[in-house]
């Protein structure tokens, strides 16, 4: 994994205007083809930090992982093998979700048309990638599915109109159009900084991000990432998650 060991250390001693890194660790290596990263950023007088992985997506497979039962992030992906994830799309009282969810080849819960629910994280044959809900083709390909939203970033730019009065932990998934792929949770920010701060991540991450869809957040936000033994926990339970496991 020595791109991103390089990409780091040659990104963080930029500075952006808005969005300046506090600090400079060094990636963690999480297993085969993954990294753990954490980086404070100051953003005018508070201090953020962004915890999660990155993983070339030719080095792991990404999977969706139903969770019926609620077991926690933690012991479902540590029983699974799985190197890394995160706490993945929203979900009715009841636990059933929203949105498209696909598991290995199987529905779990069919597509949802709503505004909050714009983007799907769709994994097939050629490999993950990010889709607007209104272009989404249905395929028997489709062998990992997550509706989520809204979209944070498009083109590499914050996308317009996002709510910028109400702060929340957040989880995203995100990619440099390129291959490469971070699983990211963010302390509280609304959806317009966290638009911003994801459009300034060749500055504070070393990898320029052009498009980023927001996931479940707030108290479902978590982050889990076996081998260096790091847990960020949601509180209380959450019915998928999005993870990162060796490639078979």
């Amino acid at each position: 994994m020595r791109w991103i060991f390089a990409v780091v250390f040659a990104g963080v001693s930029a500075v952006h205007a808005d969005w300046t890194p506090v600090t400079t660790p060094a990636p963690v290596d999480a297993g085969p083809g993954v990294v753990f990263v954490r980086q404070d950023i100051r953003h005018g007088d508070r201090t953020v930090r962004v915890e999660g992985v990155l993983a070339r997506a030719r080095d792991v497979r990404f999977a969706v992982c139903d969770n019926p039962g609620g077991e926690s992030l933690a012991a479902f992906l540590a029983a699974k093998g799985a190197l890394a994830g995160v706490n993945g799309g929203y979900f009715h009282p009841d636990g059933t979700p929203l949105g498209l969810v696909i598991t290995d080849g199987r529905r779990e819960h069919g597509f949802e048309r709503a505004k909050l629910l714009s983007g799907i994280f769709l994994v097939t044959k050629s490999g993950p990638r990010l889709v607007r809900a209104g272009q989404y083709q249905p395929s028997s390909g489709d062998r990992e599915a997550l509706q989520a939203g809204p979209f944070l970033l498009e083109a590499g730019q914050p996308v317009a109109g996002l709510n910028a009065t109400r702060a929340a932990r957040r989880t995203v998934v995100a990619t440099d159009g390129k291959g490469r792929w971070a699983l990211l949770t963010v302390s509280p920010l609304t959806l317009a900084e966290t638009g911003s701060l994801l459009a300034a991540s060749s500055g504070w991450l070393g990898v320029a991000l052009t498009t980023a869809l927001n996931l479940d957040g707030g108290s479902s936000t978590a982050l889990w990432v076996g081998g260096p033994g790091i847990s960020r926990p949601e509180f209380g339970s959450v019915r998928n998650f999005l993870a990162i496991f060796p490639r078979r």
